[in-house]
């Protein structure tokens, strides 16, 4: 059965923690390489990845690109402006067709339900680069920053100030994986989504919202 990461929770926390230390030692590894020098083990070596985007990306796509090439595979950049999608193909149309040409898709994309369709249609993993719902990979740069900064997950008090968009909704699913806890200091109608909270709290994770900033960063760990 194929594994897509449409969210965290679709890899878990132990899988969660393996890519963060396999991060952390490949990083370490290439200390003094070009960034576009690929990793000794190359594992990615001779895979393609599709990376379709319906909403503009800098830090994403750049990302996504260069980490292709340290794993040593290779990427495909697709948009609405220059491709036939949203243009009459359907997206289970999209996901048959890039399953027969890349061994992955990423999708950047506003409507959660468009990469669920995707992952459903498409027989090799589809990545989440970024819905109205969520955000994952951009968690998993955010824990790893913080283990490099010496800060063990487990029991860590983390404060958000702003809205409760879908980073913080990854956050908040990251916090019940990783065992942290959140204050979000966030204004009235613009708080995350419940059932990620739910959720985490159901994991063990403490998550508390306030409409006062000052009230989420007193004694919080990182802000």
């Amino acid at each position: 059965m194929t594994r897509h990461f449409l969210n965290l929770a679709d890899a878990g926390g132990d899988a969660l923690a393996a890519m963060l230390n396999d991060a952390l030692t490949r990083k370490t590894a290439r200390a003094g390489l070009p960034k576009g020098a690929a990793d000794a083990d190359a594992p990615l070596a001779g895979h393609v990845l599709a990376m379709v985007f319906e909403k503009n990306s800098t830090r994403t796509r750049v990302s996504f690109d260069v980490a292709m090439r340290q794993l040593g595979g290779s990427a495909i950049v697709l948009d609405a402006g220059t491709t036939q999608l949203g243009r009459g193909e359907s997206i289970a149309d999209t996901a048959r067709v890039l399953s027969r040409m890349a061994d992955a898709i990423m999708l950047r994309t506003d409507d959660h339900a468009k990469i669920e369709e995707l992952a459903h249609y498409a027989s090799v993993p589809v990545i989440n680069g970024l819905t109205d719902d969520s955000h994952p990979c951009q968690i998993v740069a955010d824990l790893l920053t913080l283990l490099e900064r010496g800060k063990a997950l487990p029991g860590l008090e983390l404060a958000w100030l702003g809205d409760g968009n879908n980073v913080l909704n990854s956050l908040i699913e990251a916090a019940g994986l990783m065992k942290f806890n959140i204050r979000a200091g966030v204004p009235q109608g613009y708080e995350p989504d419940a059932e990620f909270i739910e959720r985490a709290q159901a994991q063990g994770a403490t998550i508390t919202l306030t409409r006062s900033a000052v009230e989420a960063a007193a004694g919080a760990d990182v802000v």
